[in-house]
């Protein structure tokens, strides 16, 4: 997948480096099952695309991180197509399911929040279970090109967690949106 179109304007809300390119990978199933609970369970990018939309809807009113919010939206449909693409690549479907728990993706897996703070700190803590998740994933495949694709993935990750931390430092107030 190209890089660049993807960097120009997200790279204040990704880390400052290029995705690595996968090439030559062999079908693996084990593999692709692993991954499709990043791509579409409960925890996934497909839910994190989801979450940072819905939630920026209800942020309108505050322009600066109603703009963060659509540009980290599309940082996660990178992701998204990073992980649909490997996992098309490993000689699999990517399905909106995860093969993990066997369950297709759901509008109920986003959070939905409504005030200021809590949307903050909702997404803050899905973005950590999602480091968590990746570094599960690296200990569990062991392919160096697809553990550095997740770590570099977890780098844009742990940016948006520096971002919604500081917009959580700043709000002085938790004020309901809805």
């Amino acid at each position: 997948m190209p890089d660049t179109p993807y960097r120009a304007p997200l790279a204040p809300y990704q880390a400052n480096l290029p995705y690595p390119e996968i090439k030559g990978i062999e079908p693996n199933r084990r593999f692709a099952i692993l991954l499709s609970d990043a791509y579409a369970g409960r925890g996934s990018e497909m839910t994190a695309v989801n979450q940072y939309l819905v939630h920026s809807y209800y942020l309108e009113e505050y322009p600066k991180i109603y703009q963060t919010y659509q540009k980290i939206a599309q940082v996660e449909q990178i992701h998204l197509q990073l992980l649909g693409k490997l996992i098309h690549d490993l000689g699999s479907q990517p399905l909106l399911q995860s093969r993990v728990t066997n369950h297709y993706w759901s509008g109920s897996f986003p959070n939905y929040e409504y005030s200021l703070g809590a949307i903050l700190e909702s997404d803050i803590r899905r973005e950590l279970e999602e480091i968590s998740h990746y570094k599960l994933l690296i200990r569990q495949i062991n392919d160096d090109h697809i553990q550095r694709l997740l770590g570099r993935i977890i780098l844009d990750e742990q940016r948006h967690v520096q971002i919604l931390s500081a917009f959580l430092a700043d709000s002085s107030t938790d004020i309901t949106i809805v």
